[in-house]
């Protein structure tokens, strides 16, 4: 049996699942407000900071290139 190792994939879901800093104020953002499915293959993640207030997003490419 051998071991295949998608790197791009394997680099995609940390992505998906590693905390977000804020991009005004640098604080740690544990959970989106809300995230979406766009069509096409990508996830958008809507943020609003605790520390600052600020609202930001974050995408994340779902598509192998």
């Amino acid at each position: 049996m051998q071991l295949h190792i998608d790197t791009a994939r394997l680099s995609r879901l940390r992505a998906f699942a590693s905390p977000t800093r804020c991009p005004h104020c640098g604080d740690l953002m544990i959970a989106p407000f809300v995230s979406e499915f766009v069509e096409g293959g990508e996830i958008r993640h809507h943020w609003e900071c605790d520390a600052c207030g600020e609202p930001s997003s974050t995408s994340i490419p779902l598509t192998t290139h």
